[in-house]
């Protein structure tokens, strides 16, 4: 198949060059896209470059991409790069597929008539291919030059990663190891922590169903006791009733037999009557007198017996009684019984008084100890926070420490790009010494970069042809480096102006009357267009404020304490964002709504909702925007008289109250209950407003909102005014005036109070302090408020607020970045106060916010009132100063009717004429000036173009030199037939001599191959010659193609137009003087005289002479004076009279002027300007002459070195000729074999005549820099590891031995590659009860791999100090005994790195005192250590090392 590629290749499509190795010819990609030229499929082909340099191939296969890819054929960015590196079998592989395609499109038969005839059959290819689309296209294409780019990277980028490889990838085994050990601790720290929470865990567990367990059994105890307690009690009861109904029927008993006794008694007496009868008078009287003796007999046998009765009760009781005393075994027992009852009564009611006892004892005793559990438990959290607190610290410590190696790499960075400009700069000076053929640098060149490089712009590459036809490359690359072409005009603008470089062989002048006029023109117009500006129709309220700070600083806090008080607005950007997009998706939704849709809302938050949709950031003016808005949907816009009817009538409904001061609460203890309720009294009852709660936060955004709020301009950046006459300025300036600085304004924020808070560890714990409890929503801190620990179990129930995890980025990343704004925003701020008399207050205030929070909120509020206060008397005085203007005008209008009234009665009025005031221009007047001004200014600055053209002209004519150049050399190097005719003379006499041995020896045989050496000879010679003729005639036709002449007519042409432009600026400048004076002194305008004629370039082979022409017309036309044309047909005849007539009409007109116009101090402005148009034309006429005569030379020079060449390349071949001829000759004398290859080599111009190439001379050395090793730090190494380690240093020079093993596994920069671990092992030797002195372990890692000194050295080091105290001159001139082993070896062509000195400087930098001095005997005592080597004391511990 290679053999079928190479006939197809070499016969049928005919390449320009003969292939013969499919790796080696097609490596480049030129000969792909000639063939498919061929087949009409390349039409870009003079875009090739038959170049084996990498960026003509990366150019030639991003050319080939889009073809291929439009024949299917399979080519991807792999298979480029295999045919660039050579792979063997792939561009043979996808010329085969290239052959199949192609004949597809093109029939063989044509590839063979376009190869005889050079043309193409019309008919269209058979294979008709979709377009693709633009994009995806373009991306593809993207795609493929990037990783073709990745895979054939340039040298200088290769030998830069080779170079920055072994820091690449230590940073990133750093960062992977610092990410695996972050990890690690995380996970440790974690699972330590889960472990302790489920050990408290289970101990609570434990402990509560220990007290479930003992409250049941409790409770279960109790209520037996109650079940004993109830059939005791019913027993007694039983026994009680039983004791009280025997005493009853005893009683009864007792009774029952007295009556039964007595009744027995007075049945006997009854019966005793009626056994007795008498009469019945006398037993009535009987009966009587009986009956009555009876009776007292009776009653006092009643009297005894009831006595008898009352005895014998009594003595019946006392024997009952005895008899109960007297009691039977049986009563004995029950009462032992009875009385064990009682007693058992007793026991069990002291037992159940103790069990309450001990219950109740029990119970304090759980109180107790669950109180203690709650303390234990809350000192728990509170250590865990203090713990969290120093984690927190220690990552600010890394964030701190990554900080400053993210600056360091940017440093790097920054340093690399300036390297790769220095780099760009050395090679455009070698391009321009190469060009200009010369090892001086041209001084327009260095102020033309310098310019650049000041203004941080990109250098302009020269321009390098890749065919022989400039013109078209240059318009290929016209439009490339725009910007930077027309500052560069700008600039040498600017020099011919001033009269500096290129333009410095005159010395410029300044017309500055003019520079006044325009200067106040300007002013005068300005004024009248600022005061047409838009108002922001901002609502007016007193109350303006912001309050930023710290995340977590307390603004939240303070802001609705403030709402409280004044009842104003809290804005908070998060709130107002969220309302608009629930405007935004309820109006897209379609909901119903009160109002009628804000056509500005909805376009606001469908704005931010694009931005959130699409994952970017909120542009901050769409922020601003929406807190405009909001200021605006929230206040009325109202007059100044309804502001102070208002504020009147506030004032006036308002009862004052009496306000303590901080004063008056110091003298008697600060009561802070008392305070804050005092500091929440509102005496300002005008006080509506707004409150910015965190925003601003950045200068953008602080001067982004004053823009919409007040429209005010920062007083560093200049005005639209000062911009215009800084403009104006560049063409005329005016007198040397001092710019009144502008009065500080009232901010349209009004007051913004920064809380200030001194380190970041409050705001963290501020923050992770925080616990939130959901039972009874209560807030608690635990450093401030802590949680309550009789509560049980509210400890255990209580969360934190946030997520731990993300306060890293809520608090540090945040204040990081807020601190690296804060001094934009005060810088903001500082240049703002409102002011009324003698009270001011600054716009930006600082206020501890440290502080508890009524301190705080008390500082805040003393702002605010004073701002208030502010505000007010603004108002009452703007008021008056209208009530002072209404009277003012009603006195002047009675004065005037007054003065009209006295007018009346006088008839003449009599007017000084010295007493006229002088007339001043109007301003339509001043409206037209300034416009002429301008129209003078725009034409005036279309310079510009025209030094553009200088400096592309330059450039074009150097460029083409150098072309012809290189396309002569190319010429001279042609290949030719020499070596032919001299190889195949080699080999027919090497045959002859083969052949015939003997016949050489004859002298007719070496006669006649003498002659044929001299036919070689002749014929080589007739090549010389036609070789010398050719290049002669190239010569010719390069010196009659008069490119230099072109391009001074082009040169004059640009001459003519600038010549126009400075004398329309003259005249019209003139004009304006003379408009603007003779209108102060009353003259009218005059018409503008058109100019006497127009410039025209006359036709000479002179250059010279037509500029003089050019200079001299420009100068007559000035003049005012017209052309004598002279009358060819009459010898002699001109026009000398309607000349003398138009002379003496122009000197009667300048007559009227002068007459008219006489102000000297415009007079003398004119003829300024007219003297320096004449300067400004001579230095154009000797600018433009010496560019001329440049050219010239330059074009002499290379037509000369041309010859040169030609004579050089004559003269070499002949003497190398003559050279191989007596060579030839010696061999024939000799009948010998030419053995040695001869052959003729092409005549090397550059290197051999050194034209183009001048002497580099021998190159100064380059500065010291000390060789890494891996055995020990550099100095730069030390350098920063030695900030790292003060960096975390205490007061005491003492660090925490953790900190220091995490920093020295981080940053040992590939010396001790150590984990933390090991390090701690390490850092052993110098524990010192967890911390490790800072002196000592910077000493030992300077010093790492010096011996250690003997006892006999550091004495005699110690002599040689001489003293307790050495300063650092004595420190680093003193011999030390490490300083042969400290030596670093010399480079060649490199300045000496003495490392001694550097090293004595670092340890006299980590051991001297604050008084600068170096105490002798600690730093001996450091150095006094066991062990051959500081690193073997120090790795001690190690069995590893």
């Amino acid at each position: 198949m290679s053999q079928l590629l190479m006939v197809w290749l070499n016969d049928e499509v005919q390449l320009s060059k003969k292939v013969t190795s499919f790796e080696h010819d097609f490596s480049n990609g030129y000969l792909f896209g000639e063939l498919l030229s061929k087949f009409n499929q390349q039409l870009n082909f003079e875009e090739f470059s038959n170049k084996d340099v990498r960026e003509a191939k990366m150019k030639n296969f991003q050319l080939l991409e889009p073809t291929f890819k439009t024949l299917h054929i399979s080519f991807n960015f792999q298979i480029a790069d295999q045919v660039i590196k050579g792979k063997r079998g792939v561009a043979m592989q996808l010329l085969y597929q290239l052959q199949m395609q192609l004949q597809k499109v093109n029939d063989p038969h044509d590839v063979m008539m376009h190869a005889k005839t050079g043309k193409y059959n019309v008919i269209q290819p058979l294979m008709v291919i979709r377009q693709p689309k633009d994009q995806f296209d373009k991306m593809e294409q993207d795609f493929f030059m990037q990783k073709l780019n990745e895979r054939n990277k340039a040298q200088k980028d290769v030998n830069l990663e080779r170079h920055l490889g072994k820091f690449t990838t230590f940073a990133i085994q750093q960062a992977e190891k610092e990410r695996r050990l972050k990890i690690k601790e995380e996970t440790e720290e974690r699972n330590l922590k889960e472990e302790m929470r489920k050990i408290q865990l289970n101990k609570l567990q434990r402990n509560m169903a220990f007290m479930e367990d003992w409250n049941q059994k409790g409770i279960e105890n109790w209520k037996k006791n109650q079940q004993i307690r109830h059939k005791n009690k019913v027993n007694d009861d039983k026994f009680k009733s039983t004791m009280q109904k025997m005493a009853e029927d005893r009683l009864v008993q007792t009774q029952q037999f007295l009556k039964g006794e007595m009744e027995q008694q007075i049945e006997q007496f009854e019966n005793r009557q009626k056994e007795e009868p008498v009469s019945l008078g006398l037993r009535n009287k009987m009966m009587n007198e009986f009956m009555r003796k009876e009776r007292d007999k009776r009653r006092r046998k009643m009297i005894v017996d009831q006595e008898k009765q009352t005895d014998e009760l009594q003595r019946r009781e006392y024997c009952v009684l005895e008899k109960l005393k007297q009691q039977s075994r049986q009563e004995k027992e029950i009462m032992y019984e009875i009385w064990r009852a009682f007693q058992c009564k007793e026991v069990i009611c002291e037992n159940r008084q103790l069990r309450d006892d001990n219950y109740r004892n029990k119970q304090e005793l759980n109180v107790i100890n669950q109180k203690f559990k709650e303390e234990e438990m809350l000192r728990s959290l509170q250590q865990e926070f203090n713990e969290e607190i120093e984690l927190q610290q220690k990552r600010q410590l890394e964030i701190n420490v990554e900080y400053k190696l993210l600056i360091r790499q940017q440093n790097y960075e920054k340093c690399r790009k300036l390297v790769e400009i220095l780099f760009e700069i050395e090679e455009q000076v070698y391009e321009h010494l190469q060009n200009h053929d010369s090892n001086q640098i041209n001084e327009q060149f260095t102020r033309e970069n310098n310019h650049l490089f000041e203004q941080g712009m990109e250098l302009i590459p020269y321009k390098r042809f890749r065919t022989y036809d400039p013109i078209k490359e240059l318009k290929k690359q016209e439009n490339q480096n725009y910007k930077q072409k027309m500052f560069l005009a700008k600039m040498e603008m600017q020099d011919y102006l001033e009269g500096t470089g290129a333009w410095s062989i005159y010395k410029a002048q300044n017309n500055y009357t003019l520079g006044n006029v325009v200067r106040y023109l300007i002013e005068s117009q300005f004024k009248i267009t600022d005061e047409e500006e838009q108002e922001l129709n901002i609502p007016y309220v007193p109350f303006r404020g912001s309050l930023i700070g710290f995340a977590f600083s307390g603004k939240r806090t303070i802001s609705e304490l403030l709402s409280k008080k004044y009842g104003i607005t809290v804005l908070c950007v998060d709130v107002i964002i969220n309302e608009l997009l629930e405007y935004i998706s309820k109006y897209q939704q379609g909901e119903e709504h009160s109002q009628v849709w804000d056509q500005q809302q909805i376009e606001l938050g469908q704005s931010i909702s694009n931005y959130l949709l699409e994952g970017e950031n909120i542009p901050d003016e769409l922020y601003i925007k929406a807190i405009v808005q909001k200021i605006k949907r929230t206040f009325n816009q109202q007059t100044f008289e309804e502001i102070y009817e208002e504020q009147k009538e506030k004032c006036q409904n308002h009862n004052v109250r009496t306000v303590k001061t901080i004063d008056d609460f110091n003298e008697d203890g600060i009561n802070w209950e008392d305070f804050h309720r005092n500091n929440m009294i509102n005496n300002k009852p005008y006080c509506k407003g707004w409150l910015l709660v965190g925003f601003p936060h950045t200068y953008d955004q602080a001067k982004l909102l004053e823009k919409y709020l007040t429209n005010i301009q920062p007083q560093d950046e200049p005005t639209a005014l000062q911009t215009r006459l800084q403009e104006a300025a560049r063409i005329v300036r005016p007198n040397e005036y001092q710019i009144v600085p502008r009065t500080k304004q009232e901010s349209g924020v009004g007051v913004c109070v920064y809380l200030e808070m001194p380190s970041n560890e409050m705001c963290l714990r501020r923050a992770i302090g925080r616990r939130y409890d959901n039972h009874n929503h209560s807030l608690y801190h635990l450093d401030t408020n802590p949680p309550p620990v009789d509560n049980a179990p509210l400890i255990e129930r209580i969360k934190p607020l946030y997520e731990v995890d993300n306060l890293q980025e809520q608090i540090s990343d945040k204040n990081s970045y807020f601190m690296t704004q804060i001094e934009g925003v005060r810088n903001w701020y500082n240049s703002f106060e409102s002011k009324c008399g003698s009270n001011i207050q600054n716009a930006f205030t600082s206020v501890d916010a440290s502080n508890n929070y009524e301190r705080v909120f008390y500082d805040v509020d003393q702002v605010f009132q004073n701002f208030l206060q502010i505000q007010l008397n603004q108002i009452q005085q703007k008021y008056q100063a209208q009530q002072n203007k209404i009277l003012e005008q009603e006195e002047l209008l009675k004065q005037q009717q007054e003065q009209e009234e006295l007018d009346k009665k006088c008839q003449y009025k009599q007017v000084q004429l010295d007493t006229l005031p002088v007339k001043q221009p109007n301003q339509a007047l001043l409206k037209y000036l300034n416009s002429f001004w301008n129209q003078i200014e725009n034409k005036y600055m279309s310079l510009q173009n025209i030094f553009k053209g200088f400096r592309e002209q330059r450039e074009f004519i150097t460029n083409y030199q150098m072309d012809v150049q290189r396309k002569f050399i190319d010429l001279i190097n042609t290949p030719d037939e020499k070596f032919f005719f001299i190889r195949n003379f080699q080999e027919q006499y090497n045959e002859f001599i083969l052949e015939n041995p003997d016949l050489c020896e004859e002298d007719v045989c070496k006669e006649e191959l003498h002659q044929r050496v001299d036919d070689l000879y002749d014929q080589l010679i007739d090549i010389i010659d036609q070789k010398k003729n050719d290049l002669t005639v190239e010569k010719s036709q390069i010196q009659n193609s008069q490119f230099i002449e072109n391009e001074i007519d082009l040169y004059l042409l640009y001459l003519k137009q600038m010549l126009a432009i400075e004398l329309d600026r003259a005249s019209n400048s003139i004009q304006l003087l003379n408009d603007y004076y003779g209108a102060l002194e009353g003259i009218e305008l005059q018409d503008i005289q058109p100019p006497v004629g127009e410039l025209q370039l006359i036709d000479s082979d002179d250059p010279q002479i037509r500029l003089d022409k050019l200079i001299a017309d420009t100068l007559r036309i000035f003049a005012g004076e017209e052309e004598i044309v002279e009358d060819k047909t009459k010898k002699g005849a001109k026009q000398p009279a309607k000349k003398e007539e138009k002379k003496g009409k122009k000197g009667k007109e300048e007559e009227v002027i002068k007459k008219e116009l006489q102000n000297a101090e415009a007079l003398n402005a004119i003829n300024l300007e007219k003297q320096i148009f004449k300067e400004r034309v001579d230095v154009i006429k000797r600018y433009a002459s010496q560019s001329i005569l440049k050219y010239k030379q330059a074009a002499d020079l290379l037509y000369s070195k041309l010859d040169e060449w030609i004579h050089y390349t004559h003269l070499t071949e002949i003497k190398a000729l003559d050279a191989i001829s007596n060579l030839f000759r010696g061999y024939i004398e000799r009948g010998e074999r030419i053995q040695k290859e001869i052959q003729l080599q092409f005549v090397d111009v550059i290197v051999n005549h050194e034209v183009l190439n001048f002497l580099t001379p021998i190159p100064p050395p380059l500065t010291a820099r000390e060789p890494l090793s891996k055995d020990r730090f550099s100095i730069s190494q030390l350098y920063y590891l030695i900030e790292d380690l003060r960096a975390i240093t205490s007061t005491h020079l003492l660090i925490d031995i953790k900190q220091l093993a995490l920093l020295l596994s981080r940053s040992s920069y590939g010396v001790l590659k150590l984990s933390p671990a090991q390090w701690m092992r390490v850092l052993k030797v110098l524990d010192q009860n967890g911390y490790v002195n800072v002196r000592q372990i910077c000493t030992y890692l300077i010093l790492l791999q010096s011996p250690v000194p003997k006892e006999e050295e550091l004495q005699m080091y110690q002599a040689q100090l001489n003293g307790p105290l050495v300063s650092k001159e004595n420190f680093v001139n003193t011999p030390a005994w490490f300083d042969e082993f400290e030596k670093v070896s010399e480079e060649e062509n490199t300045n000496y790195f003495d490392r001694i000195i550097y090293i004595k400087e670092l340890l006299f930098f980590v051991h001297k005192d604050e008084n600068d001095q170096l105490a002798t005997k600690y730093f001996l005592d450091i150095l006094n250590v066991k062990g051959d080597r500081f690193i073997d004391f120090l790795f001690q511990n190690l069995q590893e090392l």
